[in-house]
C-alpha cells in the first residue's frame, strides 16, 4: 500500500511540472479534442494496469519437448532539453515513474518481469517527447517489435495511452516495394511508426529514414540485439557510426527485456555481467530494474517452479523395430515413386524434402511420444485438408504423394494399436505406458496435470517443442478429460512471424491471455530424472534472475562502453 501511495504521490508532483510548463504551450482545437479523447482512455488502462489474477493456474514446460526455452546521454539541441519534462499516467507505479525518469536522462534498457508494465513505460516516454514529434513537425518516434503480431498489439496500446497519430506496418502491406515519396507521405502523417525491426534496417539503408530525424526508438524484445539481427544491425550501421562522427541529435534509446541476455553460456555472476555488458554496449544504453523482485511482487503475481521428474522408458525394442522398418521401407517406396513421374527436378527434390520431413516427424513423436501418439500424427498429416504442417509449397502431385506416404505409414502403425469398440487409450494409461504405446513421459505430464482435477476455473499452458506434438496431445487430451474431468484442451501453435491457423484477431488474444499470469500459479519442468546436465542447467535458469538483476545493479553507475570491433 505504502508503495502505491509513493507512486501516486511521484505521478502527482511530476504531472505539476507538466501542467506548469503546458500553460505556455499552445495548441490547435484538433489537438486538444484529441488531449481529451486520450484522458477517457486513461480509466479504461488504470483497470487493466493494477488488476490481479484471482485464479489457480499452472504452466508445464517439458525438457520432454525441449521448452526453453553513468553513461553520457546523447544530448538533444538546448532549447529541446530544457522544455522536456516527464508526463507519467496518474496510475503509473512507482517502478514505473523510476524508470521513465532515468530514460529521460540517458538511454535506457527497462529489464522487468513479463506483465509488469514495460510497455507503459515506453509509452510514458513518448508522451513526454510528444511536444517535439507533434506534426506538421518534421521528427517522429519508432517503435520496433520483434514479430509482425506485436505490431497491432503495441501500436494499439500507445493510440489507448496517447493522442498521437500512429502508424502500423509490416511486410505483409508490400512495404518492401514502398519508395522513398511513399515513405515520406507516412512520416508527414504520422507521429509514432510501429514496424519490425527489419522495416526500419531497410528504410535506413535506402535512406527513406534519418536516424537524427528518429526522437524515440523504442525496441520490444531488446535482448535479441546481437551478431546479425535488425536491432544489432540498426544500431550498429547506423546509431554508433554516427555516434563516432560527433552527432549529438540522435535518438532516445528505450529497450525493453524480460530476460537482458540468453543464460545458455553463462555461468558466473561474472559471465552473466559480460553479456549484459554486451548488450548495454550495441544499445548504448544502460540496463534499470528494481532493486528486489519483491517491488514487483506487489503488482504482479509469480509462479513457482516445481520440477517434477520422470524416468525415460523407451517403448518395447520389437515394436518399435517393427514400425521403424515399416515408415523406413514406406519412404524407400514414396521417394523411388518420384523417378517414374515426369517432374522437374526442383519440384522432385523439394517433394523428396518433404517425406523426408515427415517420416522425422513420425520418428520423433514414436521416439519421445509412444506409438498411439504417432499413428494420430500420421492419421493428421494424411489428411488432405490439413495444410497447417506445409513447410513449403508443393506441386498437386507431389503434395498427393507426400500425404499417400503419411496415409501408408498410418496404416502400418493401426496394425500395431489393438482394434475393437472396447479398447481406448484412456481405458488404462498405465498399461498403455507398459505396451509402449505412450512413453513414460507422457504419463508424467498426465499425472502432473491430475493433481490440479480438483481444481475449478484452472488454466494451464503446456510448451511444446514441435507443433506436431500439441497437436497430437489434443487429441490424447480429448479422449482423457471426458472421462476424469470436465477439462477443456486446444491447441495453439506458431512460428516467429505469427500464429499459424488463427485470425489476427484471436493471435492477438492468445498472445495476451498467453503472457497473464494468476496468483499462485505453478511452473511445472519436466525433466529426465538421469539427466543431471539439463537439471543443472534448469536450476541454473531458475536463479539467474537475481544473479542478472544483482550484476545489473552493481554496474549501473560504470559508463557504456565504445563499440568494439567484436561486436
Amino acid at each position: 500500500m505504502r508503495e502505491v501511495k509513493k507512486s501516486q504521490k511521484q505521478s502527482s508532483n511530476l504531472l505539476k511540472v507538466v501542467e506548469e510548463e503546458s500553460r505556455n504551450i499552445t495548441c490547435s482545437d484538433e489537438e486538444k479534442q484529441s488531449k481529451n479523447r486520450g484522458r477517457r482512455r486513461k480509466k479504461i488502462f488504470e483497470e487493466d494496469n493494477c488488476q490481479h489474477f484471482k485464479s489457480q493456474s499452472i504452466r508445464v514446460s517439458h525438457c520432454l519437448f525441449n521448452s526453453f526455452t553513468t553513461m553520457e546521454p546523447v544530448d538533444i539541441e538546448m532549447a529541446v532539453s530544457q522544455q522536456q519534462s516527464a508526463d507519467p499516467l496518474l496510475f503509473a507505479r512507482s517502478y514505473q515513474i523510476e524508470a521513465l525518469e532515468k530514460a529521460l536522462k540517458q538511454n535506457t534498457i527497462a529489464y522487468l518481469e513479463t506483465g509488469s508494465g514495460k510497455t507503459l513505460i515506453a509509452i510514458m516516454l513518448l508522451r513526454s517527447y510528444a511536444y517535439l514529434i507533434r506534426k506538421p513537425s518534421p521528427f517522429f518516434a519508432v517503435f520496433l517489435v520483434p514479430q509482425v503480431l506485436l505490431v497491432k498489439q503495441q501500436a494499439d496500446a500507445v493510440e489507448m495511452h496517447t493522442d498521437l497519430k500512429v502508424g502500423k506496418y509490416c511486410g505483409e502491406m508490400g512495404v518492401d516495394f514502398w519508395d522513398g515519396a511513399k515513405w515520406k507521405q507516412e512520416i508527414e502523417k504520422y507521429e509514432v511508426l510501429v514496424m519490425t525491426p527489419q522495416i526500419l534496417l531497410n528504410g535506413l539503408r535506402h535512406s527513406f529514414f534519418k536516424m537524427n530525424m528518429i526522437k524515440v526508438l523504442v525496441m520490444d524484445e531488446c535482448h535479441h540485439a546481437k551478431r546479425k539481427h535488425p536491432y544489432a544491425s540498426i544500431m550498429i550501421e547506423f546509431y554508433h557510426r554516427q555516434l563516432e562522427d560527433g552527432v549529438s541529435n540522435l535518438p532516445r534509446i528505450f529497450g525493453m527485456t524480460a530476460s537482458p541476455i540468453n543464460t545458455k553460456g553463462a555461468n558466473s555472476a561474472d559471465g552473466y555481467w559480460q553479456k549484459i555488458h554486451e548488450l548495454e554496449t550495441i544499445m548504448h544504453s544502460k540496463v534499470y530494474t528494481c532493486a528486489s523482485e519483491s517491488v514487483l511482487s506487489q503488482f504482479i503475481p509469480f509462479s513457482t517452479p516445481k520440477f517434477k521428474y520422470y524416468q525415460h522408458m523407451g517403448i518395447p525394442n520389437d515394436l518399435y523395430a517393427r514400425i521403424e522398418k515399416e515408415l523406413n521401407l514406406l519412404k524407400v517406396k514414396h521417394e523411388h515413386s518420384l523417378d517414374n513421374l515426369d517432374l522437374e527436378a526442383s519440384a522432385a527434390l523439394s517433394t523428396r524434402k518433404k517425406i523426408s520431413k515427415t517420416h522425422s516427424t513420425l520418428m520423433y513423436c514414436l521416439d519421445e511420444l509412444g506409438v498411439w501418439l504417432a499413428l494420430k500424427a500420421a492419421e493428421y498429416l494424411s489428411c488432405y485438408e490439413n495444410e497447417f504442417l506445409l513447410w513449403e509449397k508443393l506441386d498437386a502431385c507431389g503434395d498427393r504423394i507426400v500425404r499417400s506416404f503419411s496415409s501408408d505409414a498410418f496404416h502400418a502403425i493401426q496394425t500395431c494399436i489393438p482394434s475393437g469398440p472396447d479398447w481406448g487409450i484412456a481405458n488404462d494409461v498405465k498399461a498403455s505406458v507398459d505396451a509402449g504405446f505412450l512413453t513414460s513421459k507422457v504419463l508424467c505430464l498426465i499425472e502432473s496435470l491430475s493433481e490440479y482435477r480438483v481444481l475449478k476455473d484452472i488454466r494451464c499452458i503446456i510448451f511444446v517443442e514441435r507443433v506436431m506434438t500439441a497437436i497430437v496431445l489434443e487429441s490424447l487430451f480429448s479422449e482423457l478429460f471426458p472421462k476424469h474431468s470436465s477439462w477443456k484442451s486446444k491447441y495453439v501453435a506458431g512460428n516467429s512471424s505469427g500464429l499459424q491457423n488463427q485470425t489476427r484477431k484471436k493471435q492477438n488474444d492468445c498472445h495476451s491471455r498467453g503472457r497473464a499470469r494468476m496468483e499462485n500459479s505453478d511452473y511445472l519442468l519436466m525433466v529426465k530424472s538421469e539427466d543431471l546436465k539439463t537439471q543443472s542447467r534448469l536450476k541454473g535458469y531458475l536463479t539467474s534472475g537475481e544473479v542478472m538483476r544483482k550484476e545489473s545493479l552493481c554496474h549501473a553507475s560504470d559508463p557504456c562502453s565504445p563499440l568494439s570491433k567484436d561486436l
